[in-house]
């Protein structure tokens, strides 16, 4: 969309703003100092200029805060939104979100700027600075950048506006500073972080103690880890991290077709709430499901050795808001991977008609990620197709564009009936790490409201020491819809973020479902309740029925190749 620029004076009597010094000690330095451009767009929906930018022509000594309320629109904007908080999006130029207190000069010139506002929580309003001090005293900065979310999914930054997948932080520091340092003083980030041991994560295979200087972090992104010995001592009433777990209790991750599940789970999450006035509760992500220890025969790796080829790792940026799941190539160039991770892709509120267009522009797979360093190797792009879909059983169709490169086998003649019992296999890349396999159990149909009830006895017996309120939730009532569903598999497996779409095999190597989703929640600790997918059967048959020219096309009348690729 092509935007109207309007230009932004200088309003000289305010610059001595939040972030300046006093005009007595560094007159002389702004004089001297170079102005700096920038635009900036006012997302806020009542305004009839939401589309149009405004240019800045500022001293680039001063903060980015000086600069922005120099424009008169942004100045009464924020005098409007008093009660909320302002947030400072980089779209072009500079990436994420960037800290207010940041000198002009960091920021490259003519970059663009989203502002936004939002109501912050109420255990924020008694700190509601965002922003770093703005010192004068030195030019030498480094800027870099952190993930909103810690490496296992810590929650570590203030507002839970920036709580999300993909978002990042964009933090500047002087040289000579502590890793450490920098971040506390960014103001953005969780208190704990003062008296937590941590580090930091570059690319899933450099690890930066806090402690490090920042000098050579320029332009690089991190993920937080946090060290879970010095969680647990760290975890007080009075910590905000600790008061933050009262609020997320219960995480239930399921799809839109089960809607009698997220009625029960907000009892759930009342229950609990009112238990958050007896007791402080303390969460870990803990490995899920693994009830048995089980052995695999060699074969049956080899086997899984060479199905492997074919599981793909899907990534996309879509505009800064980022992630990554599972696929596996089905026939040809067509791969398959769950609808919920379209949605993921697309974002809410984006005309059907566009999603084509958004995928193919901001996603990618690549086959060979079994290493860090291969995450973005041999890369495919993808072309502007999305026709076959269903989001009842949670699958979707995309078409990988043709490449020097070969495309692996497809998977469609391996497709089988879903055992009844015993193991079955998923491959895919959990947590968005590289591609590995996991050995699952199988829950039987007539066996999954059993196993509903056992799994919650287990994990509501260590915290109420017997008393199991709620048990009626886990009955064929409130889970008819998922156990007596033939169309799902249910098992018990460690593959959660980043594994949707991974394909499901039996001990023969057989296709035989799509991994898509599963149920769980905190309360002490991260307990799982079931995971499941949709078998291909009823997925092929579904496709069958509502696709069949596709169907037809490619599943019935193409012949298989070993390879695809524009060479052959």
């Amino acid at each position: 969309m092509n935007m109207s620029s309007r230009k932004c004076t200088t309003d000289e009597n305010n610059t001595w703003a939040q972030g300046s010094n006093s005009p007595k000690e560094n007159l002389k330095d702004r004089t001297m100092a170079a102005n700096k451009t920038i635009e900036i767009t006012l997302d806020v929906n009542r305004r009839k200029d939401k589309n149009m930018k405004y240019q800045i022509v500022h001293n680039e000594r001063d903060s980015l805060y000086v600069a922005l309320i120099s424009c008169k629109a942004v100045k009464d904007e924020i005098e409007r939104q008093q009660d909320k908080a302002m947030l400072v999006y980089g779209k072009e130029g500079i990436q994420g979100y960037v800290n207010l207190g940041m000198p002009l000069s960091c920021i490259p010139d003519k970059s663009h700027l989203v502002i936004s506002f939002f109501q912050s929580l109420s255990e924020q309003k008694d700190n509601n600075q965002v922003f770093r001090q703005h010192d004068m005293t030195s030019t030498d900065y480094v800027k870099f950048y952190i993930h909103a979310i810690g490496k296992r999914g810590n929650k570590i930054v203030k507002y839970k506006k920036l709580q999300q997948q993909g978002h990042k932080l964009c933090l500047y520091a002087f040289k000579g500073e502590t890793i450490k340092e920098a971040v506390c003083k960014d103001g953005r980030f969780l208190p704990f972080l003062e008296n937590t041991a941590w580090k930091l994560i570059k690319n899933l295979d450099t690890i930066l103690e806090c402690t490090l200087p920042v000098d050579d972090l320029e332009g690089n992104l991190f993920e937080v880890e946090i060290e879970e010995r010095s969680r647990s001592r760290a975890a007080t009433p009075q910590n905000l991290e600790s008061e933050e777990r009262k609020t997320h209790l219960v995480k239930t991750y399921i799809v839109d077709q089960y809607p009698s599940l997220r009625r029960e789970s907000e009892k759930i999450k009342e229950h609990f709430k009112k238990e958050m006035n007896k007791s402080v509760f303390d969460s870990h992500r803990v490995n899920f499901g693994k009830l048995t220890k089980n052995s695999t025969l060699v074969k049956v790796h080899k086997l899984l050795s060479h199905l492997s080829n074919s599981v793909g790792y899907i990534s996309w940026d879509n505009n800064g808001i980022g992630g990554c799941a599972t696929c596996f190539v089905l026939r040809g160039l067509f791969i398959f991977t769950c609808r919920h991770v379209i949605n993921d892709i697309v974002g809410e509120g984006i005309e059907l008609s566009k999603w084509a267009d958004i995928i193919s522009q901001c996603a990618k797979v690549t086959f060979a990620y079994e290493e860090s360093k291969e995450k973005e190797k041999n890369c495919f792009f993808i072309e502007p197709w999305f026709e076959i879909a269903d989001a009842t059983l949670d699958y979707a169709v995309l078409k990988l564009k043709g490449s020097k490169q070969k495309v692996p086998l497809g998977l469609y003649e391996n497709i089988g009936p879903v055992p009844r019992s015993g193991l079955i296999y998923i491959i895919g890349h959990p947590d968005g790490e590289a591609k590995s396999t996991d050995a699952c159990s199988i829950i039987p149909l007539g066996q999954r409201e059993v196993k509903y009830q056992e799994y919650f006895q287990a994990t509501e017996a260590e915290s109420y020491h017997g008393h199991v309120p709620y048990i009626h939730m886990y009955t064929q009532r409130s889970f008819q819809e998922l156990a007596l569903n033939p169309s799902v598999i249910t098992y018990d497996t460690t593959f959660y973020f980043g594994a949707s779409g991974s394909p499901v095999f039996d001990s023969k190597g057989r296709l035989v479902a799509m991994h898509m989703a599963g149920f769980d929640y905190d309360y002490k600790k991260l307990h799982s309740i079931i995971e499941f997918g949709s078998t291909m059967d009823a997925i092929l048959i579904d496709i069958k029925q509502k696709y069949s020219m596709w169907y037809e096309k490619v599943c019935v009348s193409q012949q298989d190749v070993d390879m695809v690729s524009d060479e052959d």
